[in-house]
């Protein structure tokens, strides 16, 4: 029996992580004893040892007003990996926590890095660290795998999980609108007032249209509740219900290639702390905030970011798509060029085999 530890503090990271500790035990289940270090995806398929997603934030001000907290987690994260002895270590995305971890237990364990920090967008530097603290590197966009190959890392692509995690559904769309602010509480406080602002501007020209939000498992239907007042559904979240939409304004993140991958066109607004922003407009040397522009290199999903995410701005922008056939079309067409850039399927069990082989099991 050998045994695997994964990592994973980001929501997104645990949501990918747990896919792929199901398809480990799918596959091998009497030959692999996993142990978690994430959120409640992971915790489905493994022996949770600590839920790090709770301390999931972003902004670079936010995390600092919390590392005392997560200094003891990680000491507490070093020990309990040393007690269990895994025989590969796989950290997940979450690079403030996950490279400085990678350092520590590096001499004593073998790791691997699936999913690897944005380091196309900022802070490239990184790669050499990621190259001399891990043993492999997995990502999930192959200009990625392209840009660790030309540094001289050790590099695998397998094609991005989400084409395997989504289906293909047929589904009737309907009049619906869906609000996505985020996954932690802090960005849902941030983005969920400019959505309901907006929804009520959309509401008075776009008649007989329904909102919903869109909740994460890991934030109660209660938090949203102390936020607004008005009433709106809140639905959670799940591809079907998702599929349904016929438009989506979302928050920076997993969702917006959810959304894409879903082919529904959306929008992309995000904020964070005044001060975080005057730090990263300066370090952030990428164009755009949306994986779906980011993959195709160009925008076609549009960006309300920090000062430009104002609830006229994003209520003009989805009236005008709504009632524009040939603009929501040509968006539609869009995401297509994205999604076969994910390409090729089966990544799960492509990159679970290669686990297995590089473990011997």
């Amino acid at each position: 029996m050998k045994k695997l530890v994964f990592v994973a503090g980001d929501i997104s990271g645990d949501f990918y992580a747990g896919a792929l500790s199901k398809k480990l035990k799918e596959l091998y289940q009497d030959r692999v004893s996993i142990y978690s270090f994430g959120g409640p995806n992971l915790k489905k398929y493994s022996h949770q040892v600590i839920n790090l997603t709770d301390y999931a934030v972003s902004g670079i001000f936010e995390v600092v007003g919390g590392l005392k907290r997560i200094y003891s987690t990680f000491k507490k994260t070093i020990k309990e990996i040393k007690n269990i002895a895994p025989h590969l270590v796989i950290l997940v995305d979450f690079p403030e926590f996950n490279l400085r971890l990678a350092k520590k237990i590096r001499s004593q364990f073998n790791i691997l890095y699936y999913i690897s920090p944005q380091v196309w967008a900022w802070r490239e530097k990184r790669i050499e660290f990621i190259k001399k603290y891990t043993d492999k590197i997995i990502v999930l966009f192959e200009f990625e795998e392209k840009l660790y190959r030309e540094r001289g890392a050790d590099v695998l692509y397998f094609g991005h999980p989400l084409l395997d995690i989504i289906e293909n559904r047929n589904v009737i769309k309907e009049k619906l609108i869906l609000l996505l602010p985020g996954s932690r509480k802090n960005e849902i406080k941030r983005h969920l007032p400019i959505m309901i602002e907006a929804k009520t501007i959309i509401e008075k020209k776009l008649k007989n249209w329904q909102f919903a939000i869109v909740r994460p498992p890991n934030v109660s239907k209660s938090f949203y509740k102390t936020l607004i007042s008005e009433k709106i559904e809140i639905i959670d979240h799940s591809y079907q219900a998702l599929s349904k939409a016929k438009f989506a304004i979302t928050s920076s993140g997993t969702a917006t290639l959810e959304i894409a991958t879903l082919g529904i066109p959306s929008l992309i607004m995000y904020k964070v702390n005044f001060l975080s922003w005057l730090i990263l407009r300066k370090l952030v040397k990428i164009k755009f905030i949306g994986m779906p522009n980011i993959i195709a290199g160009k925008k076609i999903i549009e960006e309300f970011v920090q000062a430009k995410a104002l609830p006229h701005r994003i209520a003009s922008y989805t009236i005008s798509v709504l009632t524009n056939e040939g603009s929501y079309q040509k968006i539609k067409r869009d995401l297509e060029e994205v999604k076969k850039r994910l390409a090729p399927y089966g990544a799960l069990e492509n990159t679970a085999k290669f686990i297995a082989t590089y473990l011997n099991l």
